[in-house]
């Protein structure tokens, strides 16, 4: 399939690497109003650089186009696109605001499958191993899920990630990686409360903490931080009845499972690490299969709006210092 890419930043550079590597995939054009970033880009995938949407899909024969802008202009690209028939890969959030959200949905509404959004955690290993225990009912009924994911501050066009209301900040950028998995795993979330740094640090700082109570009973606690003073890093504990399940990237072996046995010892099981394809490459690979195929989207438009409402609902009760009922 012949894919046009618009943003040529960091997350398009990520994307454009794992085209490489997907025999099926042939990235034809890449645009940025970096004119020099999309050169760059596109000497690398042996593709044609230009400096906007419109001059790729007037230049080149596109049957994909995968946007990696900031999130404010998600909307305007995609229906550009929903109009022209091409397939859309939207990187995450959707979109910067839930009435934004929902004209790309409606924009795709007569083929939904034409829409991809890039929740790419559900394709990290331990995450979907994760969720197959959840499924299976290995942990039992699940009470507590706490999750952090640590990152230092990101630069990018304009500076757009230090500008919250382009970005969203931590809460919405980072942590709707975490907001979309848990609802996946557990459900529809009813209450929202979080609090975060924004206004209370200087400089390139932003920290969030936010519970989550679901309609099943579960609580989730979820932190993020920008301006971490490491590396990036992500960790998920997941406390069921029956056992403990523990994410840590840090770790060799990221995914460990705790279980108690009938005489209440610990046992334990231990993954080892899966290399070699990348997560990205594989929600691409999956996307694109989805395309030839008419196979519906393991991650829906609807699943990516209801990830923004929790991620707008934290940032609401962050900023007003009081819960969000959503249900």
């Amino acid at each position: 399939m012949k894919i046009g890419l618009v943003g040529a930043g960091f997350i398009g550079c990520v994307h454009l690497d794992a085209y490489t590597k997907i025999p099926e995939a042939q990235v034809v054009g890449v645009a940025d109003v970096r004119f020099e970033n999309a050169v760059a880009a596109a000497e690398t995938s042996g593709s044609t650089a230009y400096r906007s949407y419109e001059e790729l899909v007037a230049g080149e024969d596109v049957d994909v186009v995968d946007i990696c802008l900031p999130t404010i202009f998600h909307r305007e690209v995609a229906l550009k696109a929903a109009r022209e028939g091409k397939y859309v890969i939207l990187e995450k959030p959707i979109a910067r605001s839930l009435e934004d959200a929902e004209v790309i949905l409606e924009a795709f509404s007569d083929n939904p499958e034409r829409l991809f959004v890039g929740h790419v955690v559900r394709f990290f290993p331990e995450y979907a191993r994760l969720k197959n225990l959840i499924d299976e009912g290995a942990l039992g009924e699940v009470g507590v899920i706490r999750t952090s994911r640590k990152s230092p501050f990101l630069s990018g066009w304009n500076d757009w990630y230090a500008d919250w209301r382009s970005s969203g900040g931590p809460i919405v950028d980072l942590l709707i990686h975490d907001f979309d998995f848990l609802r996946w795993s557990f459900g529809e979330v009813e209450r929202v409360y979080a609090r975060n740094a924004l206004g209370r640090q200087y400089g390139r700082l932003d920290y969030a903490l936010v519970t989550l109570r679901f309609a099943s009973g579960a609580i989730a606690h979820v932190e993020g931080h920008w301006g971490y003073p490491a590396p990036f890093c992500y960790a998920v504990e997941v406390a069921g009845s029956r056992a403990l399940v523990t994410i840590d990237s840090t770790r060799y072996s990221p995914l460990m499972v705790l279980v108690a046995d009938g005489d209440g010892e610990d046992g334990s099981e231990s993954p080892e690490r899966q290399v070699g394809k990348s997560p990205y490459q594989s929600e691409l690979e999956h996307f694109l299969a989805c395309a030839r195929t008419g196979q519906e989207p393991a991650v829906s438009g609807e699943d990516a709006c209801e990830a923004l409402r929790i991620g707008l609902a934290a940032a609401q009760s962050a900023a007003s210092g009081k819960p969000v009922n959503l249900r």
